[in-house]
């Protein structure tokens, strides 16, 4: 079960150059927020700093959902270009 605190998560992925389509997950620990205000200030600061092709999305956590899944995992979902794709990520608990 989520922590009731936690209602944003940071996903952050890294594109290929030549193809946009192409994008793997950063790895970073996942990075939780009590808001989703919080998040997105956050990831301003992540994006101005990253390198090119890096991207990312704050994501509201929908503790019904999380907590279905084992202990100390939460789901994402990340949309570009009208694809979705949803990840289950760690979380600390």
């Amino acid at each position: 079960m989520m922590d009731p605190a936690t209602a944003a998560v940071m996903v952050l992925l890294l594109c290929s150059p030549g193809d946009a389509f192409v994008c793997k997950p950063v790895n970073t620990p996942t990075r939780i927020f009590a808001s989703l205000t919080e998040c997105r200030a956050s990831l301003a600061e992540e994006l101005a700093r990253a390198p090119s092709g890096m991207i990312g999305r704050c994501q509201e956590v929908d503790p019904i959902t999380t907590g279905a899944l084992p202990a100390g995992y939460t789901t994402v979902v990340v949309t570009r270009g009208g694809r979705a794709a949803q990840y289950v990520v760690p979380h600390k608990e």
